[in-house]
Parts: C-alpha cells; sequence; structure tokens
C-alpha cells in the first residue's frame, strides 16, 4: 500500500500528500493536483489528490 507524507505548515494546515506519485506536490493550496480543503478542529487538512488514484482505495 503506497504511503501519504502529512506535514504542518502553518499554525492551523495541514497538508496530506501521497509518497511515489507521479507529480511532485507543493505544499500550497496552489499544487497541480487541486488538494481537497478538510476542515478539523483547530483547522483545515488539505489532502493532496494522487495521480494513481490511491485515495480511492483506502478508508478512513
Amino acid at each position: 500500500m503506497p504511503d501519504w507524507l502529512t506535514k504542518q505548515t502553518d499554525a492551523d494546515t495541514v497538508h496530506a500528500v501521497p509518497l511515489d506519485d507521479g507529480i511532485v506536490h507543493e505544499f500550497t493550496p496552489g499544487c497541480p493536483c487541486g488538494p481537497a480543503p478538510h476542515a478539523v478542529p483547530g483547522g483545515v487538512v488539505l489532502a493532496h489528490a494522487s495521480l494513481d488514484g490511491r485515495e480511492q482505495q483506502e478508508t478512513t
């Protein structure tokens, strides 16, 4: 199963980025993959989309 990296970029924003993906992801809301924001207590998680669609196969 492919891995993910989480990185906090400011006081209230965390990025969830797929590792070993076909593109290099930017830790910004303007990443070419079009990360989707998810509100969580205390902030937001930006879930980046993978080229291989792994997030469609995973459960939370």
